[in-house]
């Protein structure tokens, strides 16, 4: 045996009771490359972790990708690598030319990372922008969506801010479609607003006299673009609907599906959208969940609730927190426990072929990136 292996073997014995590490000493892989001070696995998965309000414990936690195997005991990534933590509320997170970016809400800011989580830079935004809320990445700029009503556009390298547009208040998730942006425009921090809109701005007009508003449902908070369509969601003016919209980018018109949804994901490859509806009774603090793709080339639904169930029946009725894209058609389906505990990955194969579930080591688990 080579010197090299029998000391990366070495190696990987004194990582486990640490963390763990994809040990292969076939393609030259170091577990600690990127400057990591800890073991991290080739291809991993990085989990946000929203944390609860004003705590100021939202982290990130690592899992290997593909063995969907988690550390033995809790890590916060971001704490471990950059000795401080991540802050209050973590909103959203993404990944863009091998380097993370990661939104902090309660704590005002956006912060990059290369791939082992160690920060490069951060930019905290100005008070008329207001707080951010989500982002996706296109030709080197971010295009932040902000509580004071507006995408910020960051350069994505340095996080300097390039311009800004307003659309607004109060927008929430954003989406990128062949350079133009979707966005949700809610009424989450604006109770007076009866918006029914998504605002649509493409990048190559990115200024405030060239947005184009679709009339929707009231107070939309999710859209997802895929192929052909966006998939819009809202919750009402009074939060109890969560009706499901379809806009076709072609035919410029938006439509009820006359489904509700309270988690969408795009399926690659397809115009079909996977769908989660979660109903919940305050009164009794049941929640019944149902599962379904819906494809709008064809206006039709497909129940999967028993594809799901069938793995993991407590999936019926758990409360869900999220959902992820994975690889290979997969999907990641968040469980939270609130602030009771700990929440769970369920991590499915491409039509539900199999399950896996492991730990966020983390509270209110937000969103799944894979970074290889």
């Amino acid at each position: 045996m080579k010197f090299r292996s029998i000391y990366f073997t070495a190696l990987c014995g004194l990582l486990a009771s640490a963390a763990f590490t994809s040990c292969s000493d076939d393609d030259g892989y170091d577990p600690f490359e990127y400057g990591s001070k800890i073991a991290l696995p080739e291809h991993r998965g990085y989990i946000l972790n929203e944390g609860s309000y004003q705590l100021n414990n939202a982290c990130i936690s690592f899992f290997d990708a593909v063995n969907d195997t988690t550390t033995t005991k809790e890590y916060d990534l971001f704490y471990v690598q950059n000795g401080k933590n991540l802050g209050d509320t973590g909103q959203d997170i993404i990944t863009y030319n091998g380097n993370v970016y990661v939104i902090v809400y309660g704590s005002n800011y956006i912060v990059k990372l290369n791939k082992a989580g160690i920060e490069q830079c951060r930019y905290s935004f100005a008070d008329n922008y207001g707080q951010p809320r989500y982002a996706v990445a296109y030709n080197d700029r971010l295009y932040v969506t902000t509580v004071g009503g507006y995408i910020v556009c960051l350069n994505a390298s340095d996080l300097m801010i390039h311009s800004d547009c307003i659309i607004g208040k109060t927008p929430e998730r954003i989406a990128e479609s062949n350079g133009v942006l979707y966005v949700a425009i809610g009424n989450s921090y604006d109770y007076t607003s009866t918006s029914k809109k998504m605002a649509i701005v493409d990048t190559n007009n990115f200024n405030d006299q060239y947005v184009k508003l679709v009339e929707v449902m009231p107070n939309t908070q999710l859209v997802v673009a895929n192929d052909n369509y966006v998939a819009v969601q809202g919750y009402g003016l009074d939060w109890t609907n969560t009706p499901l919209w379809i806009y076709d980018i072609k035919g410029g018109k938006a439509y009820d599906t006359g489904e509700c949804a309270t988690y969408v994901s795009e399926i690659e490859g397809s115009n079909k959208f996977f769908c989660i509806y979660s109903k919940t009774d305050w009164n009794t603090y049941t929640t019944v969940n149902t599962f379904f793709y819906y494809d709008p080339a064809t206006k039709t639904k497909e129940d999967v609730t028993s594809k799901v169930v069938a793995f993991n029946a407590k999936l019926s009725s758990c409360s869900l927190y999220g959902l992820s894209k994975g690889n290979d058609g997969s999907l990641y389906l968040l469980e939270t426990l609130y602030s009771g505990g700990n929440g769970t990955v369920h991590h499915f194969a491409n039509n539900f072929a199999g399950c896996k579930s492991f730990s966020t080591w983390g509270q209110n688990p937000k969103k799944v990136v894979l970074v290889d």
